[in-house]
């Protein structure tokens, strides 16, 4: 016995976890939603030939009925005993999900029918594809430090808010609006000047060119 593990074991197809029902020897395993109680929680415990998987609740072993082989034998739990009957191998069918093989009789941890119904019990079966017989093993034990590692992330949040605002805002409010208005004005206002330079001078001098044709009068008395 070298290592131990203690593990929810949740089938692939109906998401629900492997219980033990009772305290006696005989008693069925069965499927229910996981909850994580005590008589969901399996210890896997290394054995020669295999592993043994210990019912928290009752301290009993993964077994099949009086021992069979054949397609369709109920899982039962039972005091260890230390037989064939009560060996395990877990077979990696990809990283997350597990098949649990019976060493005596070959066959894979399966759910009666296919079922998806709480209390289905579980039962062995020749070894298929389907996703009925696999199990993902999950352990409670690694959640505490998944929660801590997730901590440094909220770090980074802060530096990137920082640097967004002040480049945005100063570059697009203050050159448009200045440039605009100031030339339109400019322009304008001497335009209306040249208007005034038309009227004055010539109005002026023309009485003045007719004033020296009465002069020829005062030489008539210089005759008399």
């Amino acid at each position: 016995m070298a290592s131990k593990k203690e593990v929810m074991i949740v089938n692939r197809r109906s998401k629900k976890a492997l219980q033990a029902t009772g305290l006696d020897n005989g008693q069925v395993v069965e499927q229910a939603a996981a909850t994580g109680a005590d008589n969901q929680l399996w210890t896997i415990v290394e054995a020669e030939g295999g592993v043994k998987l210990f019912n928290k609740a009752n301290g009993k072993v993964l077994d099949v009925m009086q021992g069979g082989t054949a397609d369709g034998t109920w899982a039962q739990t039972w005091e260890d005993v230390g037989g064939e009957s009560q060996l395990w191998t877990v077979e990696n069918v990809t990283p997350t999900y597990k098949k649990l093989v019976h060493v005596l009789s070959g066959k894979a941890l399966d759910i009666v029918d296919m079922s998806d119904e709480d209390g289905a019990p579980a039962q062995i079966w020749e070894s298929v594809d389907g996703e009925g017989q696999q199990w993902k093993l999950v352990s409670s034990a690694p959640k505490a430090a998944a929660k801590t590692g997730k901590k440094p992330a909220a770090k980074k949040a802060p530096a990137a808010k920082e640097e967004k605002p002040a480049p945005v805002k100063e570059e697009k409010a203050a050159p448009v609006k200045e440039e605009k208005a100031a030339p339109a004005k400019a322009e304008k206002a001497p335009a209306k000047k040249p208007a005034a330079k038309k009227a004055p001078a010539p109005k002026a001098e023309q009485p003045a060119e007719k004033a020296p044709a009465k002069k020829p009068a005062a030489s008539k008395t210089t005759k008399k």
